[in-house]
């Protein structure tokens, strides 16, 4: 779960304009004021910069995907481990809204539980179109079902629980399933490059839900 929280604490920091330097398993980030007010602690800080009604300085930090030892400028490094690191991974998960959706049926029925998950494949350096991907696993029976952004899910699914549905509860834990559904996702996009190792890959626009199907399969 680690590089997928990772690459969700990226996503969020950087849709909320922190400017965000990639590496390999690493990335440099230089935070907002809003982000370093949010998350650095620094109350007395900021509290004298407004109180002189100066601007001040947002702090940069090196987030790794796994736990080390990197040190660098005497930056603050951080990993999934690290309290700070798991304060913006909350506010991500918050904000990203983790939603729940269910198949709509006018009779009773059984609903199963899936995990879905959307986001957009884009490459460096350019060249290839950025691929739309939609992505599902059932939590009863492991099949998973990844398409491109040409193939249209035509599941009829809304907030309101139908009527007299009965949940199936999930039988595959929530971080195995989303472990192999990440798997999948990427070996789908190294298909689309034919492995080619010169392109990178950035997923972006990260949606994910628990949806309710009558299907498992």
């Amino acid at each position: 779960m680690m590089k997928e929280a990772y690459k969700l604490v990226i996503e969020y920091l950087k849709y909320n304009g922190a400017v965000v330097t990639e590496s390999a398993d690493k990335a440099l980030v230089q935070l907002t004021e809003q982000l370093d007010r949010k998350f650095m602690n620094r109350p007395f800080y900021w509290h004298y910069r407004d109180s002189v009604n100066q601007s001040g300085e947002p702090m940069h930090l090196i987030i790794q995907e796994t736990p080390g030892q990197l040190k660098a400028n005497d930056l603050l490094s951080i990993h999934y481990d690290h309290h700070i690191f798991q304060s913006i991974l909350g506010s991500a998960q918050q904000e990203n809204q983790f939603y729940t959706a269910y198949e709509q049926s006018e009779t009773s029925c059984m609903l199963y539980p899936w995990i879905t998950i959307q986001l957009t494949a884009s490459f460096n350096p350019p060249g290839l179109a950025d691929i739309r991907m939609n992505s599902r696993i059932s939590l009863i029976s492991g099949i998973k079902y990844i398409s491109g952004s040409h193939t249209c899910d035509n599941l009829s699914l809304s907030g309101t629980r139908p009527n007299g549905s009965i949940i199936q509860s999930n039988r595959l834990p929530f971080a195995t399933a989303i472990s192999i559904l990440y798997s999948g996702i990427e070996h789908y996009v190294s298909d689309q490059i034919n492995d080619d190792e010169t392109v990178q890959v950035c997923f972006k626009h990260i949606s994910a839900g628990l949806i309710y199907l009558r299907s498992f399969e």
